[in-house]
């Protein structure tokens, strides 16, 4: 019997320097985000999750791990409404708390959500990750599906008690993306993914800054990200991501480390998995056969990719 496909995504740095990632066997065409996914460590399921939910990404600190949940409260082919929840857990994954806004928050909030379902108000609030500082969180909120543009609030965690402590952290200035994903930080730097900024297609990560008014502003973009999402930098800078449209987590984090040069910042030691893109390529190609010298191949897939971007 041949072994399953384990499609992969938002990997993050774990206990032991290990990389876990959300992962589903499914071959269906449900949308990735739609997935009944797992969490992963070296193809092995590490963390289940109750039937009625579904995983969403999360982070490590030293002892514990903070994840999301997703509720499908309705599900049709034209629209879909859900609400999420975050939580954490020890070493043993026993889930030990777990915080859903919409039990607290009955009316629209510019900051969490604008759309109700039944009656009620429902709130997107998933991918936590620490802040620098003990027991605070960023976690993603807001969002196009939710009515909003792309939010992230702050949140304390204390003794197994959640508490939304902001309701935002950005700068008005990034307000502008239909939705912020995989926030994650280092000295006074936000890394994140979108996929618009305002009316235009990105296909970078993206980086904001700290201000003087302790507020994330826009910073700009990461130079040689193209195509990938879901960042997750450690304390060296190496970076972990996912391809956009492939389901491939990053191939060699120790060698792909963020830098500082010239006022940007740039992914250097950036591998591209040929192999990867091919099956991609073949389908919007129509399956017609492209010859090119080796050396050519990097330029291709940049430009190939940037072209759908």
């Amino acid at each position: 019997m041949s072994k399953k496909i384990i499609y992969k995504w938002d990997p993050s740095w774990g206990w032991n320097n290990k990389i876990y990632y959300l992962g589903a066997t499914s071959d269906n065409k449900t949308p990735f985000w739609l997935k009944k996914a797992y969490l992963y460590c070296d193809d092995k399921i590490e963390l289940y999750t109750p039937e009625n939910s579904r995983l969403c990404a999360g982070s490590f600190t030293n002892n514990l791990y903070y994840g999301s949940l997703s509720y499908d409260l309705y599900r049709s082919r034209l629209e879909t409404y859900i609400d999420q929840s975050i939580f954490v857990c020890d070493k043993s994954w026993k889930i030990s708390a777990e915080f859903r806004p919409s039990k607290f928050f009955k009316k629209p909030n510019k900051y969490l959500s604008n759309i109700k379902y039944l009656d009620n108000l429902i709130v997107p609030f998933r991918d936590p990750t620490p802040i620098s500082g003990a027991n605070k969180l960023a976690v993603c909120t807001g969002g196009f599906r939710w009515g909003l543009s792309g939010n992230v609030c702050e949140v304390e965690s204390v003794n197994n008690r959640f508490s939304i402590t902001r309701e935002t952290i950005l700068e008005k200035n990034m307000r502008i993306f239909d939705e912020i994903e995989r926030c994650t930080f280092w000295n006074e730097y936000m890394f994140f993914s979108a996929r618009k900024k305002g009316n235009l297609q990105i296909n970078k990560i993206q980086v904001a800054k700290l201000n003087r008014n302790g507020f994330y502003s826009y910073f700009g973009e990461v130079k040689n990200s193209e195509n990938l999402y879901g960042p997750c930098l450690n304390a060296n800078l190496e970076l972990l991501y996912w391809y956009q449209g492939l389901h491939v987590i990053s191939k060699n984090p120790n060698d792909e480390k963020l830098i500082f040069e010239n006022n940007e910042w740039i992914l250097k030691g950036r591998k591209y998995i040929w192999y990867c893109y091919m099956p991609k390529i073949i389908e919007k190609t129509s399956n017609q056969i492209i010859f090119f010298p080796k050396k050519k191949f990097k330029k291709f897939i940049k430009n190939y990719f940037n072209r759908d971007a």
